[in-house]
């Protein structure tokens, strides 16, 4: 089947210019297409349409391609035709509907895009594979799991590569842990075509090792487009998992108590480090604007054993969340994906004791419990920032985010922000030394990760400024560079781009940070080897964004 062509006449161009963050491409209009976005949309089907896509594409003057999958860039690097580059024609090459998922237990699995390949794999996934359907297809054809996000609507193409975090984490590492094999197109010596190029974590010649490397945690769109990711072996699904969502009416805790769950939150994952039972439980507190409602935590666990027979490590975790702040909360009631959730109209249960805690929580088949938990959220306008934390809170960064809960908004902008603090660390930290040293994910000293977050519907600058003034003023009070590379922080996720973070101070009204790609690889010795991989393999930069892997 060959690609279809989406020109600007055709009407779905304005809907397809778009991602999940609608802020994006610059000055779109509702039913219109942006100036600012792709001139033309190339929906591919198989790797050839990709090949001829291209060529089709980097042959116009000022000709540059982008690649989508699932579509949840949280920049505009996608979508927007690069700042300071005037007559640019951008086209962006589609690959949602490549979303095909291939199982063999005994292992013969071989390249589609190198067919003399000698490589061989159990599992292939294509890069539209949504997180969604891929959990299902791999349950029901293996029985087992992906440990990937918990938003079911990202696509698997840029979510690999960028590292793959979720739930199942902390138990089994992430995503591109387990990857073994990638089929990537990768530029020509000339910069107007893509060849075919298969890597393997077993190859042995460097420089493909260097690329594979870079699938495995640097970020999509960099280094060429990945149509197949393989795997050797994957985790088993667990059978089942215990969730308990408890919350806090945000009105009804203080600066202390909230400091106080802070302390316990980060001292709990950081002393139970070395204790493999424990990596079963993962986590996701949600702290809440007070124009946009209260401070949830969601509480999911399994054993060592994929399964519920020990809930000692639930139990105590339970208690020391409870203790810090009082020894009572509440069984949250609205779905977690929901973000917006008022104050003061919970009438869940109150959580006073373990057997109260245990009352509440819902013993769930895996399966479901990960659709059940598996939000993306509507589409609209969002802005995002990540850290990753391997210290404690320090009393300027619980102050600051304090002063960001209670920040002033009479005009009530701020609907749906909050900051979002996850855990981290287990096996993440503890992957085996030949597993680490071919991935580029340079975060494994950290036990939580932020991920700051607001979302609004209105294309208007006033509300557009408003949350950005909200979500910066965080960093800015929180880090004393403006960025989280402070003793107790392990820089930002490159999967959660953040232009911000490449200016000095965090600040796009200072100069640029010729240091700022070290933010989200302060690993030297990664960083270096990213820089050479981009040198070898995309010298002409032909797969460029704002943050793409700096040529110098």
């Amino acid at each position: 089947m060959a690609f279809d062509l989406v020109p600007p006449s055709d009407s779905r161009h304005s809907t397809l210019q778009k991602g999940f963050n609608l802020r994006w491409p610059k000055g779109n209009v509702q039913g219109e297409s942006s100036p600012d976005g792709a001139n033309l949309i190339y929906l591919c089907h198989t790797p050839q349409d990709i090949i001829d896509a291209a060529a089709q594409a980097l042959a116009m003057p000022m000709g540059r391609i982008t690649v989508r999958s699932g579509g949840h860039c949280y920049e505009g690097f996608v979508s927007n035709v690069m700042p300071n580059a005037p007559g640019e024609a951008l086209s962006i090459l589609d690959v949602g509907q490549m979303n095909q998922v291939a199982y063999d237990p005994s292992g013969q699995i071989g390249s589609v895009l190198v067919p003399d390949s000698t490589y061989r794999y159990s599992v292939r996934l294509e890069p539209g594979c949504q997180n969604w359907d891929t959990s299902v297809a791999l349950y029901k054809l293996a029985g087992k799991a992906l440990p990937s996000g918990s938003c079911y609507s990202v696509g698997l193409g840029g979510h690999i590569c960028g590292g793959g975090y979720g739930l199942l984490s902390r138990k089994y590492g992430l995503v591109c842990d387990w990857l073994d094999g990638v089929d990537i197109l990768v530029a020509d010596v000339t910069g107007t075509g893509l060849e075919p190029v298969h890597v393997s974590r077993d190859s042995t010649d460097s420089d493909e090792l260097d690329l594979f490397a870079a699938c495995c945690g640097a970020g999509g769109g960099q280094f060429g487009i990945i149509t197949s990711y393989y795997f050797k072996a994957l985790p088993p699904a667990p059978k089942e998992v215990l969730w308990l969502p408890l919350e806090w009416d945000l009105n009804e805790l203080d600066r202390t108590k909230l400091g106080g769950l802070l302390d316990a939150y980060q001292l709990w994952f950081a002393s139970h480090q070395a204790d493999p039972s424990t990596w079963g439980l993962a986590t996701k507190l949600e702290m809440r604007h007070t124009n946009t409602g209260n401070v949830t935590l969601g509480i999911h666990y399994v054993d060592k054993d994929g399964q519920l027979d020990d809930l000692a490590p639930f139990d105590d975790f339970v208690s020391s969340m409870l203790a810090a702040v009082g020894g009572s909360a509440r069984e949250s009631l609205l779905p977690f994906h929901v973000v917006h959730q008022p104050s003061g109209m919970n009438k869940g249960r109150h959580i006073t004791s373990l057997r109260t805690a245990h009352d509440a929580a819902r013993r769930l088949d895996w399966l479901y419990a990960t659709q059940s938990l598996n939000g993306s959220g509507d589409n609209q306008r969002g802005r995002y920032k990540s850290a990753y934390q391997k210290g404690a809170f320090t009393l300027q960064v619980k102050d600051a985010i304090w002063n960001t809960l209670k920040w002033p908004d009479p005009a009530q902008y701020l609907t749906q922000s909050l900051i979002q603090i996850q855990s981290f660390g287990g096996r993440i930290n503890e992957m085996e030394a030949p597993i680490l040293a071919q991935t580029s994910a340079a975060q494994r000293s950290s036990y939580l990760k932020w991920q700051p977050q607001c979302y609004w519907h209105s294309a208007d600058d006033a509300v557009d400024q408003a949350h950005a003034n909200w979500i910066r003023g965080l960093f800015k009070a929180a880090f004393s560079t403006g960025v989280p590379d402070d003793a107790q922080f392990e820089g930002c996720y490159i999967n959660y781009p953040d232009l911000d973070m490449t200016y000095i101070g965090g600040d796009p009204a200072n100069a640029k940070n010729p240091s700022w790609y070290g933010i989200f690889f302060p690993n030297p010795l990664i960083e270096s080897r990213l820089r050479r991989t981009k040198q070898r393999w995309d010298p002409l930069n032909v797969f460029r964004n704002e943050m793409s892997v700096p040529l110098q």
